[in-house]
């Protein structure tokens, strides 16, 4: 089974592998341009989103990372970005749910964070840097953030999976 992870945003940042890749495949695009509407942004990703699952059909597993809510953004968001987080997961979970063959899950950025860089205490931009940084050591060519974020949270959730094997073998 083969893992999607999915960093949302205009700009989405995606990570494909199994668990047992040492190398998974990364990439990024953008939806729409910034000036594109809510309605077109979210049409354009479901869209999107069904395109590469149909050129996957391998994909089991899907995770995203949770939109933060307002108050954890440190005042540096409005209402079109926290409209736009939430309906890009909204938009997503509402395909996935309506395929109907997917395990869908969400991530908190903290929990990611902490998993890959060992602290969830870094600011945005030194994080972002930091986690570029930690995909290269691994030996993962990112181009951008969104590539890196998305990476990150691929590699969470392998961790998950190991950690619930480890749990359920022990029973």
């Amino acid at each position: 089974m083969r893992i999607l992870a999915l960093d949302l945003a205009r700009i989405v940042g995606w990570a494909v592998g199994t668990p047992t890749d040492t190398r998974p495949q990364c990439g990024s695009i953008e939806i729409v341009r910034g000036d594109a509407s809510m309605a077109k942004l979210f049409s354009e990703w479901r869209m999107m989103l069904r395109d590469f699952l149909s050129l996957h059909p391998d994909i089991g597993l899907v995770i995203f990372e949770s939109p933060l809510v307002p108050g954890m953004m440190g005042g540096r968001t409005n209402i079109q970005t926290i409209r736009r987080l939430i309906g890009l997961a909204a938009v997503t979970e509402e395909l996935l749910f309506t395929l109907g063959k997917y395990d869908i899950r969400e991530a908190r950025v903290s929990d990611v964070r902490t998993h890959f860089l060992g602290s969830n205490r870094h600011k945005r931009e030194q994080a972002k840097a930091l986690t570029m940084q930690r995909c290269r050591q691994l030996g993962w060519e990112v181009t951008d953030d969104n590539q890196a974020d998305a990476l990150a949270l691929w590699d969470y959730q392998i961790a998950c999976l190991r950690r619930d094997n480890l749990f359920s073998r022990g029973q």
